[in-house]
């Protein structure tokens, strides 16, 4: 469809039921910078990508010795 969207096809796991349905995903913004960007591609950074993650170690928390 585009480089920002795909479809996606759906089935049900219920063999009883046999639906089956297309959706489609779209990428809308940035959490994480890639290591490799496509300069065809412009994406919003979201607010999201400005917070340290959680499991980093905060300078003013480490222990010394």
């Amino acid at each position: 469809m585009s480089t920002l969207m795909k479809e996606i096809t759906y089935r049900c796991q219920n063999v009883d039921c046999g639906h089956t349905f297309v959706a489609t995903l779209e990428i809308s913004r940035t959490v994480s910078l890639s290591a490799m960007p496509n300069p065809e591609v412009s994406l919003p950074i979201s607010p999201r990508a400005y917070l340290p993650p959680k499991e980093q170690a905060r300078p003013d928390l480490l222990v010394t010795a």
